[in-house]
């Protein structure tokens, strides 16, 4: 870790900071916590400002496609809270394990650590844009352990035509930017074989979210307006447990599938 590198990632973390909070993208408890994030992805693999690069997409993406018919999203209340500003929960659920592998590739450099990284953030901007763009659908989701069974759009547990598209789109965004970026040394890996690992690990950590909101995630409803909410206030006040655990909710289930989705990512670099 040298000066110049560390210099750098304060600089672009600091930077990247105010404009999201300007931009509402993020709340000050989630700059915080991105900047942590994004700071030790610069600074611990070699050459992290690709590695760094890779989570920004994610970053910009997730938040353009959160904001993204917004409105809409919060009558049906499934919108993020705070007009879409995500707080450090949701950062750290979502960036937490990408970080862990870039440690791991600071101590031990491995193509597999690297995949590992890819598939989390594959896993985290597929899921993100699953649900962002699988709200707009005028079709009614089925629940992914009885797809027989129609449920309304934003229920955990649901997919569609639309979010499946968009779980694809979201990890062919990450594989291909990796491998644009070079990271790790992924041209000698190949572009399709790369594309190929993000795409299977971002279906599988996607799955894996889905599966767990159905059986576990809490759901609660809104006491004001009604909705079904996977958040324990809505419209200023708290809600009604509905089903699953109080313990278990939409940020504990991202990291969980982040999780997933990167130890897919090593399978498939073994296998692959």
């Amino acid at each position: 870790m040298d000066l110049p590198t560390v210099t750098e990632a304060l600089f672009a973390c600091f930077l990247i900071g105010a404009l999201s909070l300007k931009m509402r993208f993020i709340d000050v408890s989630g700059a915080v916590a991105a900047f942590i994030i994004g700071f030790l992805i610069f600074v611990l693999p070699p050459e992290g400002w690709r590695w760094f690069i890779v989570i920004l997409i994610f970053h910009a993406v997730a938040a353009q496609f959160t904001k993204y018919k917004y409105e809409h999203k919060r009558r049906i209340g499934f919108a993020q809270e705070k007009g879409g500003a995500r707080g450090w929960p949701n950062i750290t659920a979502n960036g937490g394990i990408a970080a862990l592998f870039a440690f791991g590739e600071g101590l031990w450099p491995s193509g597999a650590l690297a995949l590992g990284f890819i598939g989390a953030v594959s896993t985290a901007t597929a899921d993100t844009l699953a649900t962002e763009i699988g709200l707009l659908s005028r079709v009614e989701p089925r629940l992914i352990t009885s797809l027989r069974r129609k449920v309304p759009a934003g229920t955990s547990g649901g997919v569609s035509l639309m979010g499946e598209l968009a779980t694809l789109f979201g990890a062919i965004v990450i594989g291909f930017a990796a491998w644009l970026l070079n990271m790790a040394n992924l041209r000698g890996y190949g572009l399709e074989a790369t594309i190929l690992v993000a795409v299977i690990s971002g279906f599988a950590g996607c799955t894996f979210d889905s599966v767990l909101g159905a059986a576990v995630q809490g759901m609660f409803r809104c006491r004001v307006c009604g909705s079904v909410t996977e958040n324990k206030k809505h419209c200023r006040s708290s809600t009604l447990h509905l089903r699953g655990s109080r313990v278990i909710d939409n940020n504990m289930v991202n990291l969980i599938a982040t999780a997933v989705g990167a130890l897919a990512a090593v399978a498939a670099f073994i296998f692959i």
